[in-house]
């Protein structure tokens, strides 16, 4: 700043005059940063230099611009006769007002070029908008800087006011501007293809925002979605509209009719899109729809919006199991107690699969069979008196297996063995070993095993050693297990909740 200032102490205090027909005519249409360059160096010329610009470099310091930016902000206000450059190199530079600049523009020789480019621009706008008088100094940057042709620059404001009426944003062109020097595209051939595409895309967008409900013109962003969905998705302009109609279940925007058309397009195998298609699909997605609710209920949670992610999880599932195999996982995952998820119906679907079990039919036997697995551990844990401490565990079931199957215990020498484990403290494991003792001695009637559970007391009360014992509890033990045999049926076992076959859920 010093090098603007001759009275730093005094600088701050001072103000800087601004023509109002600055702020009316020129300002609007500047492009952004050169308003900055403008005010920043009017005040700086005033202050220090006598309304000259001399030190480019300490101008673009200060403002924390690059030397070219400011550079092409000067000569944007020198075509725009607000400075007049005074010394090329250095380049120099000297604020005029507004009655200098039109005094100047009387003066000086016209620009030919520059005077038929802004008759044929104010032509383009007739009687219905007066320009302000950055707003052609601007539009002719483009031919200027950007390398456009004067024609294709017409061309752009010709489809400016088509597409966006004749009161638009230059600054808006200006960026489509860039864009097409960005792109090479200079001359009137690949322009108008441009124009002819983007002028589409526009109509069809605005067509899009009709069937939403929404009555006003298109933004850059949702025309640039609608060229995404129907240039390199291969959406019809029809299909795009028919999806539209999905948008009822939820905000109907351009983002949530994006995030449908891509499920379509995954769906699809990303070839070309009809309405047809599209009519077709949907219907689709609402039978699935059905089938989600049905397993979400199954689950237990009752939704009224089926999202993406529920139908995502949904065909997760169906990959490895049917809908009938996944209704019945959802219904054991969701009786479970406590906290649970639609994970965990994968996983259980996993584990049905490693079972083998593929199909309703098979799984639906399995969980009876659990079920009658349940109903008897139950009944053997009231033998036990344990019928409040025990639970149906995997591990449960599998010595419950193993005696009945492998073992082929029958049921009621397992019932006596419960009630000889009556108050022991681990009593699934006293059973299978007192169960694998009388294996050994080839035991399998119930008098049997009662007359050697009766030497086995008598050698525990008498403290002699014997070769028959299964396993020596405690005195304590021995006599908690003195009391009548009962008769026990295990059907008088209220059948098994779906709550009480968590585990086998997990298997």
């Amino acid at each position: 700043m010093a090098a603007f200032v001759n009275d730093p102490a005094s600088f701050l205090w001072n103000a800087t005059a601004v023509s109002n027909a600055f702020f009316c005519e020129y300002m609007p249409s500047a492009p952004e940063g050169y308003v900055k360059v403008y005010l920043y160096g009017l005040m700086a010329a005033r202050e220090g230099l006598g309304e000259t610009i001399r030190m480019v470099e300490d101008l673009a310091i200060a403002l924390g611009m690059p030397t070219a930016d400011v550079e092409k902000a000067l000569r944007y206000w020198e075509r725009c006769r607000l400075m007049e450059r005074v010394r090329d190199n250095p380049p120099q530079y000297r604020y005029l007002s507004v009655p200098q600049a039109a005094l100047m523009h009387q003066q000086t020789q016209p620009d030919e070029q520059y005077e038929s480019f802004a008759q044929a621009l104010y032509s383009l706008f007739g009687e219905k908008r007066k320009l302000h008088g950055g707003e052609t100094v601007l539009a002719y940057e483009w031919v200027e800087q950007l390398g456009l042709s004067p024609e294709v620059v017409l061309m752009l404001i010709r489809h400016m006011i088509s597409t966006r009426g004749v009161n638009f944003s230059f600054k808006e062109a200006q960026k489509i501007a860039g864009e097409m020097s960005s792109e090479k595209i200079t001359t009137l051939e690949a322009a108008e293809m441009m124009f002819s595409r983007s002028e589409s895309a526009w109509k069809g967008a605005k067509k899009v925002l009709s069937r939403l409900g929404k009555r006003r013109n298109p933004s850059e962003d949702e025309i640039d979605l609608y060229l995404k969905w129907t240039v390199q998705w291969g959406f019809a302009p029809k299909a795009v509209e028919a999806a539209c109609v999905e948008t009822t279940k939820g905000d109907p925007s351009f983002a949530y009719l994006d995030k449908i058309l891509e499920g379509i397009r995954q769906r699809s195998g990303g070839k070309a899109i009809t309405a047809e298609k599209v009519e077709r699909f949907l219907k689709g997605e609402q039978d699935e729809t059905g089938r989600v609710r049905e397993m979400l209920a199954a689950f237990g949670h009752k939704s009224a919006v089926v999202d993406e992610g529920m139908r995502l999880v949904y065909r997760s599932l169906c990959e490895v199991a049917s809908h009938e195999v996944v209704i019945l996982a959802a219904r054991q995952v969701g009786k479970r107690r406590g906290a649970h998820s639609l994970d965990q119906v994968g996983e259980l679907v996993e584990a049905w699969n490693k079972r083998g079990l593929t199909n309703e039919a098979d799984v639906e036997a399995y969980l009876r069979s659990v079920a009658q697995q349940d109903k008897t551990l139950r009944a053997l844990f009231t033998l036990m008196g344990k019928e409040k401490t025990l639970t149906c565990s995997q591990a449960n079931r599998e010595l419950l297996r193993k005696w009945q199957e492998d073992w082929r215990v029958s049921d009621p020498l397992i019932q006596l063995a419960a009630c000889y484990a009556k108050n022991v403290e681990h009593p699934m494991a006293y059973v299978d070993k007192l169960l694998q003792s009388w294996r050994e001695k080839d035991i399998a009637t119930v008098a049997e095993a009662q007359e050697e559970h009766e030497k086995f007391v008598q050698v525990a009360a008498t403290g002699k050693k014997t070769d028959t014992a299964a396993a020596k509890p405690t005195g304590k033990r021995v006599l908690a297990q003195q009391y009548e045999q009962r008769d026990y049926d295990p059907d008088e076992v209220n059948d098994m909740s779906d709550e009480d076959i968590e585990e086998a859920s997990k298997l």
